[in-house]
C-alpha cells in the first residue's frame, strides 16, 4: 500500500478551468481504480464534498490560501511540506506543476505548457516572474514530469534540459457531457445566446494568448464578405480589459458544463485561433460534439487535431481565418466531412486512458 498526496488546490466548485478539469477527471478515476492505496487531497481552502471521491481518499485543508505568487511559495514550501511529512506520504502529485522545495518526498509535476517562458508579456509581471523563476527549479526537483502533448514534452526537454525519458505524455480528453445533439435543439439555444442567429463559438479564458483581437478582426472580415453567422464568446476575462460589444458578437461569460456542451453542439463551428496552447481542450470537446473546428496551425494544435480540423490557419492572418469561416457557411460537404473526422478523432481521447497514463507515471516513482 502506498500513501499518495494530491495537490487539489484548483478543485473549486463551479470554477473548474482547463487544469481544474484535468485534475478532477484524472484524480476521480485513479482513486476509484486503486482502492488498495491511500490518497490525501490537499486543498488551500475549505474542501468541497463534491471532491470527496472515496473513503480511501481523505481531504485536508492546508494554510494559507495560495492565490498569489508569494502565497504559492508559502503554501508549497511550508504548508504542503508539513502536510507531506505529518501524513508520511510516499509521493506528491501536483497537477498545476508547482512543487515544494522543502520536502524530501518524491514529486510528480504536471506541466501543461510553457507559454510563460516564450511570452511573459502575456501575464502580469509578478505572475510571469514567478513562473519563469520557479518552473526551472520545479523541473529539477521533480522525480518525473507529465505533460499534455508531445509538443509540450519537446518544449520541456528543450527549455529545462531534462531527460526526455523522465517526461510522460498524459493527454486531455472531452467530457462525456459533449456529444452531438438533435438539430431541433439549436433553435432555442440560438435564441438564448445569439439573438436567434446561427453562430460560431469560441471557448476559453479571455487571456492575451487566446488571440481574441485576431479572432474579432477575422470575424469583421467574414461579415464584410457576406458571412451570416454571429460569434458567441464563452469565457471569463483574465488579465485583459473588458471589450465593448460589437455587432454580431455575444460575450456570454463563464457557463457551466451542461449549458456549454449544448452551446458547443449547436454551433456551426468552433473558431479557436490562439497563439499558443499546450493542448487546447475545446478542440476535442467540439470534435465530440459533432462541431467542425477551425484551429491555429501553431504549437500543439495540429497534433491535437490529428488531421480532423476543418481548417488549420495562421492565427496572425485574419483573412485566412475569415476564409475558413466562409467555407463553413458555403460548403456543406466540407462541413459534413469535418464532422465525421472530428467524431473519429474525439474517440481517440479518453479520460480513462489519461488517468491510466498518470497512474503509470506515479508507479514509476513508487
Amino acid at each position: 500500500m502506498a500513501r499518495i498526496a494530491l495537490n487539489a488546490r484548483l478543485l473549486v466548485p463551479n470554477r473548474l478551468e482547463g487544469i481544474g478539469w484535468f485534475t478532477h477527471e484524472c484524480y476521480s478515476r485513479l482513486i476509484a481504480s486503486h482502492p488498495e492505496h491511500e490518497f490525501c487531497l490537499l486543498f488551500d481552502r475549505q474542501p468541497s464534498s463534491e471532491f470527496h471521491y472515496a473513503d480511501h481518499a481523505i481531504q485536508r485543508r492546508v494554510w494559507p490560501p495560495a492565490r498569489r505568487p508569494f502565497l504559492y511559495d508559502a503554501w508549497f514550501d511550508f504548508g504542503v511540506a508539513a502536510a507531506l511529512h505529518s501524513w508520511n506520504a510516499d509521493v506528491f502529485v501536483s497537477t498545476d506543476g508547482m512543487l515544494s522545495r522543502r520536502t524530501m518526498v518524491p514529486q510528480l509535476a504536471v506541466f501543461h505548457d510553457l507559454n510563460f517562458m516564450h511570452h511573459p508579456e502575456w501575464m502580469p509581471k509578478r505572475e510571469a516572474n514567478y513562473y519563469r523563476n520557479r518552473f526551472p527549479e520545479f523541473a529539477k526537483i521533480a522525480r518525473r514530469i507529465a505533460t499534455v502533448s508531445e509538443f509540450s514534452k519537446r518544449d520541456i526537454v528543450t527549455q529545462f534540459g531534462v531527460n526526455e525519458d523522465d517526461v510522460d505524455v498524459v493527454y486531455n480528453a472531452p467530457s462525456s457531457a459533449y456529444y452531438p445533439r438533435p438539430g431541433n435543439e439549436a433553435g432555442q439555444i440560438e435564441k438564448d445566446y445569439a439573438d436567434g442567429n446561427p453562430y460560431f463559438i469560441f471557448v476559453g479564458s479571455l487571456h492575451p494568448r487566446k488571440n481574441l483581437g485576431g479572432l474579432l478582426e477575422a470575424f469583421r472580415k467574414y461579415q464584410e464578405a457576406g458571412g451570416i453567422n454571429h460569434l458567441v464568446i464563452v469565457g471569463e476575462n483574465m488579465w485583459q480589459k473588458d471589450r465593448a460589444a460589437e455587432e454580431g458578437v455575444h460575450f456570454v461569460g463563464r457557463l457551466d458544463q451542461a449549458v456549454l456542451s449544448g452551446l458547443m453542439a449547436a454551433a456551426r463551428a468552433l473558431v479557436f485561433v490562439p497563439w499558443f496552447e499546450g493542448f487546447g481542450i475545446p478542440i476535442v470537446e467540439a470534435f465530440a460534439s459533432g462541431t467542425p473546428v477551425i484551429a491555429s496551425d501553431t504549437s500543439s494544435m495540429p497534433e491535437v487535431c490529428g488531421g480532423a480540423a476543418a481548417a488549420l490557419v495562421n492565427p496572425g492572418e485574419s483573412q485566412e481565418i475569415a476564409h475558413a469561416m466562409l467555407q463553413i457557411d458555403r460548403d456543406s460537404a466540407f462541413c459534413d466531412a469535418a464532422v465525421q473526422r472530428g467524431l473519429v478523432r474525439a474517440g481517440e481521447f479518453s479520460w480513462n486512458d489519461s488517468a491510466d497514463r498518470l497512474w503509470k507515471s506515479i508507479e514509476k516513482i513508487l
